[in-house]
């Protein structure tokens, strides 16, 4: 299979090219099965359109993911960050809970929780709690580079600039000496080895990136990267920085990462590591194979922790804050040539679309306000968050699938201020 049938195939199962329809029923009634491609989430645009039955199955199985995919479990915080809050009821967001696959709602402004609503109970609520994890999916590319910037602060990486030249899974493979900017800008150059969710294997199916260690991925891997590199956005860079974060701490990985959790973010309830599939971390200071990925499990709350404790640590001017600011200055356009890619980033029809420009796994550069300094993070199915630094506003959705008015309830929220 040439490599662009396997892009071809990478991107129809991505985007939902759904196949033949069959159906079962459960204790919700009739669900629709995607297919083998859809095993743990629904197509980013199904057809036909799930009904609620299959929302509620696939909710389940969101819910159940630390139990297939868990690493480790970072206990609760000994003092967890308390949120203030003054708020406010929004009509339109109760309407988008009531009819779409949106699970929950959050607007932090001014140091505040302003609007906090949350599935109806006739809807997915009784499925639901404040301590309920849910996925991030690429979310948590964004916690991966925040982790990166507090090893960089404790002294564990040099800078951005280090070359990945001293961990032995990675010699050899096109990541072998590349500076980790350039990965966690998505311009490694490794275009013809990933995609997206998938590593390219020659002559066959695309594999996804979260099923096997990404030390079997690295044997496909080998050699040089391309001399053109322009924006590839992939799960391959961002699970070999994860990883290396780990090998850099002596594979201390659960400490470095519980601590970072407990004391940074403060969370509130368990937070859930994921590892590939049935794999789970060896033993504190024990070499692996790679088994770290960059997704994680939380609750609504901890979500919005994770992008306070970026906001403080921004307008703080702490190191992390620096590291925040030292990424969104390196940003760069999204100037990945293919057409269709070109035409999506001149449509803005999908979230992270919306922006034009990447930097230390973040999108940036809203069009519609390209002065401000707006980061988000956007992840499979409906996962958002988004930052105004310098406003001080922080929009988070969480979903089963994208269904919902995001041009609306998020877009528009972060230019006009208002719902």
């Amino acid at each position: 299979m040439n490599k662009f049938k396997i892009l071809l195939a990478a991107s129809m199962i991505l985007v939902g090219c759904t196949p033949n329809i069959k159906t079962y029923t459960n204790q919700y009634g009739e669900v629709y099965d995607y297919g083998d491609c859809c095993r743990f989430e629904l197509p980013e645009k199904p057809i036909p359109k799930p009904n609620k039955p299959t929302l509620q199955t696939t909710l389940d199985r969101y819910i159940d993911e630390p139990n297939i995919f868990n690493a480790f479990k970072v206990q609760s915080a000994s003092k967890p960050h308390q949120f203030q809050s003054q708020l406010r009821t929004e009509p339109y967001i109760t309407k988008q809970l009531e009819t779409t696959a949106l699970l929950s709602y959050l607007l932090y402004e001014d140091g505040r929780i302003v609007v906090d609503q949350v599935s109806p109970s006739n809807r997915f609520g009784e499925q639901l709690s404040d301590s309920t994890p849910l996925p991030s999916r690429s979310v948590g590319k964004t916690l991966t580079s925040y982790l990166l910037g507090h090893a960089i602060c404790e002294g564990v990486i040099d800078s951005l600039d280090s070359r990945i030249d001293d961990w032995p899974m990675a010699s050899g493979t096109i990541y072998d000496g590349q500076r980790l900017i350039d990965l966690v800008n998505m311009r490694a150059g490794d275009q013809n080895f990933a995609y997206q969710n998938r590593v390219l294997v020659p002559e066959e199916n695309p594999r996804g990136i979260r099923h096997v260690p990404l030390e079997q991925h690295f044997r496909y891997a080998k050699g040089n990267a391309s001399d053109r590199r322009y924006y590839n956005y992939n799960d391959f860079a961002v699970n070999t920085v994860v990883n290396y974060i780990s090998f850099k701490t002596g594979y201390r990985y659960k400490e470095f990462v519980t601590e970072f959790i407990n004391k940074k973010i403060g969370n509130e309830h368990p937070l859930y590591i994921l590892a590939v599939d049935g794999n789970k971390a060896p033993p504190s200071g024990t070499p692996d194979n790679g088994v770290h990925i960059s997704n994680f499990s939380a609750s609504r709350y901890d979500f919005l922790r994770i992008g306070r404790a970026m906001l403080d640590d921004w307008q703080n001017d702490t190191c992390e804050g620096k590291y925040l600011k030292e990424i969104y200055e390196r940003r760069q356009r999204k100037d990945r040539p293919d057409p269709r890619h070109q035409r999506d980033l001149r449509e803005h029809n999908w979230p992270n679309y919306l922006y034009n420009s990447y930097g230390g796994y973040f999108h940036t550069d809203l069009y519609k306000a390209p002065e401000r300094k707006i980061m988000a993070m956007d992840g499979f199915g409906g996962q958002i968050m988004v930052i105004d630094f310098e406003n001080g506003r922080i929009v988070l959705t969480n979903a089963i699938y994208n269904d919902f008015n995001w041009k609306r309830i998020v877009r528009d929220v972060m230019v006009n201020g208002k719902i």
